[in-house]
């Protein structure tokens, strides 16, 4: 009798040994399955990431390294500071430029939301007089732009657009560049509408997207910025036009911040001068 008491306790205890095994090989398996998927995509390295900058890239045909100034007598066949010509605008937009030239041609301004301190962004942004302070990277080009400090970043490192669900609309707008050849190609997408205009008169709409084609010329001393603005919600086709920008070097940046305050001195910023 004792030894079927014996025998069975040693099956018992075999029994609970396999199943105590059957649960840590579970456990361990459980522990070591793979992950979830992520849904969301990976994040690129950043421009300033050492692993980054130090890869291997093809050599860039010039490097836009300098300080920038805005060539007004070259510019005045394209219209100065305006895009000229200019396409043939929707029927509302046409009726904002409309009311802008006739209110500027009585001597008021229009809806002057830069004198307010709104950014001016993109692409008005690159045609103040001031210094247009640019430094090139392998990864990326920064563009700062005295008057107002507005920032803009270029990324070169063959990044794709970044998800306009996940990143919000800037003035600036997101700017992928590349090169094709002699000239750099740069598309900027997810523009923020809000108190943003192309140019007096002509709001930026959110689908607006411009493409510049970017050379230098005369030894690397002029910058040449073909402009391409597409934007179906208000005008027919492609907006193109053509800028010049001259290096000097001898010249630095300086603190320019818009305040309000000062502002208040300017006539085109009193409320009696405006048209808003």
């Amino acid at each position: 009798m004792q030894h079927t008491t014996t025998v069975k306790q040693r099956i018992a205890a075999a029994v609970l040994l396999a199943l105590m095994a059957a649960g840590c090989s579970g456990l361990a398996a459980a522990q070591t399955a793979a992950p979830k998927p992520n849904l969301l995509p990976p994040e690129p390295l950043g421009a300033l990431h050492t692993d980054n900058l130090n890869k291997k890239r093809a050599k860039p045909p010039f490097v836009l390294t300098g300080n920038w100034m805005w060539n007004s007598q070259r510019n005045r066949e394209s219209g100065s500071y305006q895009f000229f010509p200019l396409p043939k605008f929707k029927p509302a937009v046409k009726a904002i430029y409309d009311e802008a030239m006739a209110t500027i041609a009585s001597g008021k301004a229009y809806k002057n939301d830069e004198g307010y301190c709104w950014p001016a962004g993109m692409p008005e942004s690159m045609t103040r007089v001031w210094p247009n302070q640019t430094i090139q990277l392998p990864t990326m080009i920064v563009m700062i732009q005295m008057l107002k400090h507005e920032i803009r970043w270029i990324y070169l490192d063959g990044r794709p657009h970044a998800d306009p669900e996940i990143k919000p609309p800037s003035y600036a707008g997101d700017s992928i560049g590349h090169y094709e050849g002699d000239t750099l190609v740069v598309e900027t997408t997810n523009l923020q509408p809000k108190h943003h205009w192309v140019q007096s008169g002509v709001p930026a709409g959110e689908n607006l997207k411009i493409v510049e084609r970017i050379k230098l010329l005369d030894g690397g001393n002029t910058l040449q910025n073909t402009l391409t603005m597409t934007d179906p919600d208000s005008w027919e086709g492609e907006w193109t036009s053509t800028k010049y920008w001259y290096r000097d070097d001898s010249v630095d940046a300086e603190e320019a911040f818009c305040l309000p305050d000062i502002n208040d001195n300017l006539l085109s910023t009193r409320e009696s001068s405006q048209v808003r």
